[in-house]
């Protein structure tokens, strides 16, 4: 077997596979219980963050500021897309009565995050496949054994980008594909890397900086806001779920980034 062919099947089971293995998890058993869920996707997201994406970021500290930037870039950008989206709905709505503006929200959906979670899923994606690509140059056991350790940390990260899905109001059969085509990003990743490998290195630590903002953007800005509306009462719980995320996130990455 060719290393391409090596890289393309490596590539697409550390992504598809993970993602139909997600949506299978999600869609049967953790969907009905929602309000848990984006406590525990708030964890996940978080975890991997800070504990994998960040410290890959920044792992070579020559171009530590320049990927500062491009966390405060990413940041930034992203509150203004969904700054803009938000201000346009508010728009084409103004006109209605309260009673149809909430049933026009009901329909769209609760949460706001669905479209940065994925453009930072992309560009995550796009980063494992060059990995794995570099492996694979360097035997086809380290290869598999990269794609395999990604295949296990995306799983629970790909649970929490469908609950942050169907949180934003996304319907299932929209929110599989979706993820499918970020998914499907590690493909391009690994086949770019094969063929230009040495050009396409400096942009690992960058796609790490921009796929952990989201993660964090959309942790503090949608998900935690909607968890802290159900008052003190919920507190306790609520923090017990996000916790049982950080855990899950810590248990199946190691602990920290496993590249």
């Amino acid at each position: 077997m060719t290393t391409l062919l090596q890289i393309f099947l490596a590539t697409m089971m550390s992504s598809v596979v993970a993602i139909f293995l997600a949506g299978l998890i999600s869609f049967r058993f953790l969907d009905r219980q929602l309000p848990k869920m984006i406590c525990i996707s708030a964890g996940l997201l978080l975890t991997v963050a800070f504990t994998h994406l960040l410290p890959e970021a920044f792992e070579d500290h020559e171009i530590g500021t320049s990927v500062g930037w491009t966390l405060l870039v990413s940041v930034l950008i992203l509150f203004s897309v969904e700054h803009y989206f938000t201000e346009h709905h508010h728009h084409n709505h103004h006109c209605q009565d309260d009673i149809e503006q909430l049933i026009q929200k009901s329909r769209k959906g609760r949460g706001k995050g669905g479209e940065a979670i994925l453009l930072g899923d992309a560009f995550h994606n796009f980063s494992d496949g060059i990995l794995i690509a570099s492996s694979f140059m360097v035997s086809s056991s380290l290869g598999w054994i990269t794609a395999l350790a990604i295949m296990a940390h995306e799983i629970p990260q790909e649970v929490g980008d469908f609950m942050v899905l169907l949180h934003s109001g996304f319907q299932r059969g929209k929110a599989f594909l979706l993820n499918v085509i970020s998914g499907l990003s590690a493909v391009v990743g690994g086949i770019l890397g094969y063929f230009l490998l040495d050009e396409l290195n400096w942009i690992i630590p960058y796609a790490f900086a921009v796929a952990g903002a989201s993660f964090i953007y959309i942790a503090l800005s949608d998900l935690m806001p909607e968890i802290t509306k159900k008052g003190r009462s919920h507190f306790a719980v609520s923090l017990t779920f996000i916790i049982i995320g950080v855990a899950v996130a810590y248990l199946v990455t190691g602990g920290g980034h496993t590249h």
